[in-house]
């Protein structure tokens, strides 16, 4: 199978897996040549002529033993935190209180009005149900701050009453139209607020605010997102251990020409991206952002590109071993999650992106990464997992 070296495949696809590229024609990449001292020159990315189970010797897979360790169960006290935290990120909220009438000093009054200039109103001058902090001349809750003296026609006020107030916009407002200009705003005082605490929430409180029928079934809401998201990091956890022993038990012999390509195409994308192209300035970028010289960087990024790679050769080996094959219905649906989720405009444009630009090469691409995943999965499935809580205790062993 041909492989392009500049296709880096370190963003991890769908479930973790980190799969190879296949393609039939060399890869152009503008920039500058990626050896040392190389001069400005529209550089070419090579191809190489591998089949990935061939530099692969391949461990007792099939009887894998991981481990993970993580707090993967939701008890009622988190739900309850969880909520806690919900409720003072987007607080605070505030309710009605009927014992007050009259607005004083620390009170917040929820409001409508209008603004007018030359008994017009104004855009951005028009809001119902805001409640402001009177004497701080602020929205409430310590919120943003309003022009000066755009409150104190409330000081005093009473529920129900309707109050013309003359207010003038700083010369320098940001609105030419506004700036410097005498307005009228109209205020219709609703109600004096009261803060409410997280004692106090109940049925009637989450359904207004949270558009949920019961704080039942709000905590039930919450319970199934943080399970959910539970087993989302145990199955991460997951196939992290499962990438790492088939890293530590499988053996990989990477061709160095290939491995010093991929290195030289990440060095030579890693320009275009963080200096436009100019290979003259990435000693310096080096030092001044990650203080390491070239030498140093390019070790770093070998040692992670040995690390890819032999991923890469391992589950492409394991999927031919275990004659996996990609089924077009499920890659099409892949596809198209990677499409909605990532913002592309359309197929092409993703496998373009994925294809720096060769559409046909990016499909490749994604076809075998869709493949190792699968290939991951059915490890997964029969992988004999110990699983220990973070205290040190171990809860289960399984077998899938």
């Amino acid at each position: 199978m041909k492989r392009k070296a500049a296709l880096l495949l370190s963003a991890v696809m769908a479930v973790a897996a980190i799969g190879c590229g296949s393609g039939d024609t060399k890869e152009q990449v503008s920039g500058t040549e990626a050896e040392e001292g190389g001069a400005a020159a529209e550089y070419e990315s090579p191809s190489f002529d591998l089949i990935a189970s061939d530099y692969v010797t391949l461990c007792d897979y099939p009887n894998m033993e991981v481990s993970i360790e993580g707090d993967y169960t939701v008890n009622e006290e988190e739900v309850k935190e969880y909520f806690s935290q919900m409720f003072s990120y987007y607080g605070p909220y505030y309710v009605k209180d009927e014992t007050k009438t009259t607005v004083g000093e620390g009170d917040i009054v929820n409001v409508d009005y209008v603004g007018k200039l030359d008994g017009v109103a104004f855009d951005g001058g028009t809001a119902e149900n805001q409640n402001i902090d009177v004497y701080n001349n602020s929205s409430a809750g310590g919120g943003s701050g309003y022009i000066d003296g755009f409150t104190d026609g409330l000081k005093g006020a009473s529920v129900g009453d309707v109050i013309d107030w003359d207010v003038t916009f700083p010369e320098n407002y940001g609105s030419e139209d506004l700036a410097g200009k005498a307005v009228v705003f109209t205020f219709t005082v609703n109600s004096i607020q009261k803060e409410i605490t997280e004692e106090e929430v109940d049925d009637a409180f989450v359904k207004e605010q949270y558009d949920v029928e019961s704080l039942d079934a709000m905590y039930d809401q919450l319970r199934s997102y943080l399970e959910l998201s539970a087993e989302n990091t145990k199955l991460s956890d997951t196939y992290t251990a499962i990438q790492s022993y088939l890293l530590e038990n499988c053996t990989v012999d990477i061709p160095e020409d290939y491995l010093a390509a991929r290195v030289n195409d990440y060095q030579t994308q890693f320009v275009q991206e963080n200096l436009s192209g100019d290979e003259s300035q990435l000693e310096d970028y080096l030092s001044t952002n990650y203080g390491k010289t070239l030498e140093e960087s390019r070790e770093e990024w070998e040692s992670g590109m040995k690390e890819n790679i032999s991923l890469e050769f391992i589950m492409e080996a394991i999927a031919e071993k275990e004659n996996i094959t990609l089924d077009e219905e499920g890659y099409s649906g892949y596809i198209q999650n990677l499409v909605s989720g990532n913002g592309y405009e359309s197929e092409e444009a993703l496998y373009k992106n994925y294809g720096y630009d060769d559409a046909a090469y990016g499909e490749a691409y994604l076809r075998q990464i869709y493949v190792d995943n699968l290939a991951l999965e059915k490890l997964k499935d029969t992988v004999k997992i110990n699983e220990t809580n973070t205290d040190g205790e171990t809860e289960e062993e399984t077998e899938k």
